[in-house]
């Protein structure tokens, strides 16, 4: 309420993963009570989502961002050392079945790990329907062992898809607010986005 009155009217609940909070509906509730909250919006690693979708929605969640980063299970638990691939996909198809839109897929891109799926993510995305948003491998300050090598550039990105896809246009976001991704559409109208974190940082 006290940031509300300052004009912090939209609220992100993030991690860690915020579905481990057991009472997540309750707390959303509370906040979508806020007068002045006009958005409530969740960013999972989507394990949890499925069981917990609807009553979200109820509640007042407004928008839900998924990351996944790759559609092949074998894949998926080199990465996370977990074996609940599955359980990620069904929380996408829950959180779209309870009508969450625009719900967004946000996968991170490493070369040589999952740079052969762009277009069957977007493809996917396209599908559940939801948008899918590349994201730049960065350096987290020594977290992983990042290299440079392992980043796939917005600019191959783009040119990867466009050569899978045909040519993708840029699209002006519908709220015109500043957003760290940058917004496509391709020949067909399927939107994805792109956060160039590595190659152009927009932390400024």
């Amino acid at each position: 309420t006290a940031f509300a009155r300052l004009g912090a009217v939209n609220v992100r609940l993030t991690g860690g993963e915020p579905l481990l909070r057991q009472d997540l509906p309750q707390l959303v509730e509370r906040l979508a009570a806020v007068p002045a909250v006009r958005d409530i919006s969740l960013t999972t690693n989507g394990l949890l989502l499925g069981p917990h979708a609807e009553a979200l929605r109820r509640a007042g969640l407004k928008r839900v961002t998924v990351s996944l980063d790759t559609l092949r299970a074998d894949r998926f638990k080199t990465l996370t050392r977990s074996a609940h691939h599955a359980d990620v996909l069904a929380g996408i198809s829950a959180a779209a079945h309870a009508g969450f839109a625009p719900l967004k897929i946000n996968a991170v891109v490493l070369r040589g790990y999952n740079d052969d799926e762009l277009a069957d993510l977007v493809t996917f995305a396209r599908g559940v329907p939801a948008e899918v948003r590349f994201i730049e491998y960065m350096d987290v300050g020594g977290a992983t062992q990042w290299s440079m090598e392992q980043v796939v550039s917005r600019d191959e990105i783009l040119d990867r898809l466009s050569a899978h896809f045909g040519a993708a246009r840029a699209r002006v976001s519908a709220s015109g607010a500043a957003r760290p991704a940058e917004e496509f559409v391709l020949p067909d109208g399927t939107p994805f986005g792109i956060i160039a974190s590595t190659t152009a940082p927009f932390c400024r």
